[in-house]
């Protein structure tokens, strides 16, 4: 297992462009069928990959005790003052791993 959850064929990050691609064609193959696609629930508007950070960052913010700076680290935000960034340089990978295992029961994953 490697260090990025979606990777490309050539071993890098997964770009968010083919991200919105594959969402859109999982998309576009609902409605074929005759659903009503992958859509917000409020909105209507069709899922797109920044969309499930918002989802996560919701989900800390109202379901869970979990520090929302650690939150902010985990969506790969800086997080605090440029003093606070320059003292502060954990990752809290220890602690974010817990939120983490919390995120994938959450979504029905073990």
């Amino acid at each position: 297992m490697g260090d990025l959850l979606f990777t490309s064929l050539r071993g890098g990050p997964l770009s968010d462009a083919t991200m919105g691609k594959v969402m859109r064609s999982i998309h576009e193959a609902d409605v074929k069928r005759g659903g009503v696609g992958y859509v917000d629930a409020k909105t209507k508007d069709q899922a797109v990959p920044h969309g499930l950070r918002s989802c996560f960052r919701v989900w800390v913010t109202e379901r869970t005790s979990f520090d929302g700076d650690m939150a902010e680290i985990a969506l790969a935000h800086n997080v605090g003052s440029k003093v606070r960034q320059a003292y502060d340089r954990s990752d809290m990978v220890e602690k974010r791993r817990a939120m983490m295992d919390d995120w994938g029961m959450f979504l029905g994953h073990e």
